[in-house]
């Protein structure tokens, strides 16, 4: 491994907390592998600018926490993040926000094809940055579900949403430039703020999402000139901006004149609310990806680009990968045009719907069901519980997201979030979540017996 240098986030935590965020940010990133033997305490401090006594406060914090294991004379190692649990070995992933790839096959299996006899000659070569006009267009035509005309000359079509708010960043912003996010946010978009030396200034939130008078004064201040935001469905509290918040957001924007980047890839679970995008398609980056409501593996986004920085976006996607894959992209014009992504979509939204009632019913008061169909759901707990309640589901045989990694800044949220849609069944997923029920219970009485 490359010599490990952590990034500690801005802040008013202690600088063994910010440590341990760190470590625990790189762990769920793959920067830190298990079994990886960290720095010496002294190495390490020297290396970052710390004391010793901090990092051995980091160090032992991250022990308590299940991160590290220590032992003397050998030194501090990244533990495995997988359980092991003793109730029979069963393990549940509750990670991953996907929905689980066994509706995919059915609906498939179910599903005249049309692939294997198709003529794919016309896209084996190198072709446009953005993707086939027809293709474009097509995927310009989902939008208009939810009421967005999107304009198919200004989509371009990604390897993903990841990969779409990479160009779009790129295209942009600078390092060090700093970017307005909803104090949780997708943890996607933390990873890549670390690579791109991107600051990330979070900001509060109700049950509506983004606070509009928060955002207001932080835009105010010029501290940044973007907005990322996740509307609908947002990762990870699964909160919904009303039709009036959204509008108060664009007024903002435009009277501070910042930019919008939309990440609407839940939006499909909830065609009633109109992106920002339609409402402020000067100033805002549209993205979305079928990885959610189609196929992860086919790897096909899309990106809906204000005109004037169009130029840009293709400059980026040239230097990156050239274009998206035009066979990948011809498979989902392929299920789109006889109706089998249309099956896809009814059946996870059918799906989405059966789950998160199950997981109101197991997690109440816990969670706020925000939607009636969602693949992830959110409890509001203090930092230091929801830590806890990870560590004893994961002692369980139940993954969860580590809670640092979604988090920007903990003094204004904290929680836990559970998502629901990778168990194959509903049956492993009601197991699952009374392990996280049972671990509520015991986090609740264990800070009742503190006096």
């Amino acid at each position: 491994m490359q010599k490990w240098h952590p990034h500690l986030r801005a802040g008013t935590a202690p600088l063994f907390v910010r440590l341990v965020e760190a470590i625990e940010h790189d762990i769920a990133a793959g920067t830190l592998a298990a079994g990886t033997r960290l720095p010496t305490q002294r190495d390490l401090a020297e290396e970052i600018g710390l004391s010793v006594g901090t990092v051995i406060k980091a160090y032992a914090e991250g022990q308590r926490r299940g991160l590290l294991l220590g032992h003397v004379g050998r030194g501090t190692f990244v533990a495995s993040q997988r359980p092991t649990p003793a109730s029979g070995g069963k393990v549940v992933d509750l990670s991953l926000n996907i929905p689980g790839p066994a509706l995919l096959p059915k609906v498939l299996a179910e599903s005249p094809s049309t692939f294997p006899t198709a003529d794919i000659s016309d896209y084996v070569g190198y072709l446009s940055h953005s993707g086939v006009a027809e293709h474009r267009a097509q995927l310009a035509g989902l939008f208009r579900q939810s009421g967005f005309e999107a304009n198919p000359d200004n989509l371009v079509i990604t390897n993903g949403a990841q990969h779409g708010i990479a160009l779009t960043f790129s295209s942009i912003c600078q390092p060090g430039d700093k970017v307005f996010v909803e104090a949780g946010t997708y943890h996607g978009m933390k990873s890549y703020a670390h690579f791109a030396k991107l600051d990330l200034i979070g900001l509060p939130m109700d049950g509506e999402g983004l606070l509009p008078g928060a955002f207001d004064k932080a835009a105010a201040s010029g501290a940044a000139r973007v907005l990322f935001a996740i509307p609908t469905i947002q990762s990870p509290t699964a909160r919904i901006m009303s039709a009036a918040r959204r509008r108060e957001i664009v007024r903002i924007a435009r009277k501070r004149d910042i930019l919008i980047i939309e990440d609407d890839a839940y939006g499909f679970l909830d065609e009633t609310s109109e992106p920002l995008a339609s409402l402020a398609p000067e100033r805002t980056f549209y993205v979305n990806t079928l990885s959610k409501c189609l196929a992860p593996g086919l790897r096909i986004g899309m990106l809906v680009a204000p005109e004037p920085y169009l130029s840009q976006i293709h400059q980026s996607m040239r230097a990156t990968c050239w274009m998206a894959s035009p066979i990948s992209t011809f498979i989902v014009s392929e299920w789109i045009r006889t109706g089998t992504a249309a099956r896809v979509k009814q059946s996870l939204v059918q799906e989405a719907k059966k789950r998160v009632k199950l997981a109101s019913q197991i997690l109440r008061p816990h969670i706020r069901a925000d939607h009636p169909a969602s693949f992830h759901i959110w409890m509001d707990l203090p930092s230091d519980i929801a830590q806890q309640v990870a560590a004893r589901s994961l002692q369980r045989g139940v993954i969860t997201t580590p809670p640092s990694a979604l988090v920007v800044d903990p003094s204004l949220i904290s929680g836990l979030r559970i998502s629901i849609g990778v168990p194959e069944n509903i049956e492993d997923l009601e197991w699952a979540l009374r392990q996280v029920a049972a671990s509520l219970e015991v986090g609740n009485e264990a800070s009742m017996s503190i006096i």
